[in-house]
């Protein structure tokens, strides 16, 4: 899989709050998705049919993975090179069985945090993952440029589901990175995804940032696309 895309120049983090209140605006249409955000520190509750889902997204330069880059942190000092690093914004969409009122409903910027990781509340069912590598709210947003990253189930049987690590790994010039001071665009390409089982890990860093979880904890890898 290879897609071609451009990215826009890191912002303040202010751009982040605006962001989320976009959101949460757009939350409100019908057809749009709402994701539980469980508090660090305090107990996991979830209702009948859902479930806390967790996991991590991971962007590495496919020539030397060694090479982490901050896709979802716009801050020029947090890249491994300073300048325009590459960015993406999330969506997440439950799909729904065809014949019905709505094909899907999204979320069109779940939260996630600054390493990559997130944690989820749904409800049982199919979604999908995908990217775009623009700011979301911004006027080069553009839709066409957003592309699948990965599917997965959520079962009704509840508890929480961990779906693994996906790791995107991308091609990055930084030679662009000069023309992208003026002109407030990059290019990258994503080159292929894939997911990697890092469960233990995850799990016990899951415990230790929640004072409980539901159970079972059970594992449910996501499929890259």
């Amino acid at each position: 899989m290879q897609h071609t895309v451009g990215i826009a120049k890191s912002r303040s983090q202010h751009v982040a709050t605006f962001v989320a209140a976009i959101a949460a605006a757009l939350c409100l249409l019908p057809a749009c998705m709402s994701i539980g955000t469980p508090r660090a520190g305090e107990r996991v509750a979830i209702q009948p049919g859902e479930a806390l889902v967790f996991g991590r997204i991971r962007m590495l330069d496919e020539k030397n993975e060694h090479i982490e880059y901050s896709p979802f942190w716009f801050d020029p000092w947090d890249q491994p090179f300073f300048g325009p690093g590459p960015r993406m914004t999330l969506e997440l969409r439950q799909l729904y069985p065809p014949g019905g009122v709505f094909k899907y409903r999204a979320n069109p910027a779940p939260a996630i945090e600054k390493n990559g990781s997130f944690f989820w509340i749904l409800s049982a069912g199919n979604y999908v993952l995908l990217g775009n590598p623009r700011l979301y709210g911004s006027e080069r947003f553009n839709r066409e440029e957003t592309v699948t990253l990965a599917s997965f189930r959520v079962p009704a049987s509840g508890g929480t589901i961990y779906l693994g690590t996906l790791i995107i790994s991308i091609v990055y010039d930084l030679q662009d990175m000069v023309p992208a001071w003026k002109t407030e665009e990059a290019e990258y390409a994503i080159r292929h995804c894939h997911v990697v089982d890092e469960r233990e890990q995850e799990l016990s860093q899951l415990r230790a940032r929640f004072l409980a979880v539901p159970e079972p904890a059970i594992t449910e890898l996501m499929r890259a696309e």
